[in-house]
């Protein structure tokens, strides 16, 4: 369970990046948060895995404060908090296999990463994971021989061999197609639901929240200014969290292909 209590955050230049946030996702969540650029998605993500620190409350996972987590206790904390980022974040020069098996970086050590020192149930769990996103067959490719779309099922595959109890996803497909999109949407419901790992997924697509989410959250300004299920959404909600009418690039389109 990931509990915020009254959570803001100011950054040194005296921005409001969060603003009293009071929000708890239970275990086995699909939550997407919604919010146009600067609404705080990010940084209410990336306050989870404490890429960045929030400036007062309380932030409990697994009835923990993270906020005073720091060295080791921060390490470990990472370890079981998996991160997909828009821009991929591999090692291009890297082939697909040793882009995935870092996700074991936590458990194995950097010297015995460095030195490619991977236990064989670790190669196991990598080419598992990359089955798991129909991928094994680039196991050998360098990761810049693949298209944006391969790219990011590259790094969930890296997040599943992590084997973490979260998922945190910083808008994974802003830089894709709709097809691609909704591939790369798909896989992360799929893991989702077969693992019960508790996703967090940052979207600007209304449509693709919609589809995918079980739990929308709203941002504006900082601030949470909607949280219910999905079934409770409509455009209208959507209006009011964006605080304008909506419009077409606040959709991504392109239903799933079968």
């Amino acid at each position: 369970m990931i509990e915020f209590k009254d959570v803001s955050l100011v950054y040194p230049n005296g921005t409001e990046g969060l603003k009293n946030i009071n929000v708890t996702i239970n275990d086995g969540e699909f939550v997407v948060i919604v919010g146009l650029s600067g609404a705080g998605k990010s940084t209410f993500i990336r306050s989870v895995n404490r890429l960045v620190t929030p400036t007062s409350g309380s932030l409990l996972i697994d009835n923990e404060d993270i906020l005073k987590y720091r060295g080791s206790d921060l390490r470990k904390l990472r370890t079981k908090i998996g991160m997909i980022f828009q821009s991929y974040n591999l090692v291009n020069r890297s082939n697909v296999l040793k882009n995935v098996i870092a996700g074991r970086l936590g458990h194995t050590g950097t010297l015995r990463s460095i030195l490619n020192l991977y236990k064989k149930e670790d190669i196991g769990l990598a080419y598992e994971s990359l089955q798991r996103v129909n991928i094994d067959d680039k196991i050998h490719s360098r990761a810049d021989e693949l298209s944006g779309g391969q790219q990011q099922r590259v790094s969930i595959a890296r997040v599943l061999t992590q084997k973490p109890n979260y998922i945190l996803a910083d808008e994974p497909v802003a830089s894709l197609d709709p097809p691609t999109s909704h591939q790369v949407m798909t896989y992360l419901k799929k893991i989702n639901k077969e693992d019960n790992i508790t996703t967090i997924v940052n979207l600007h697509f209304i449509d693709m929240a919609m589809e995918y989410a079980d739990r929308i959250i709203g941002m504006r300004a900082g601030e949470v200014v909607f949280d219910g299920p999905v079934s409770e959404v409509s455009e209208k909600t959507f209006e009011e969290i964006y605080g304008r009418t909506i419009r077409e690039d606040d959709l991504r389109g392109g239903a799933q292909e079968s």
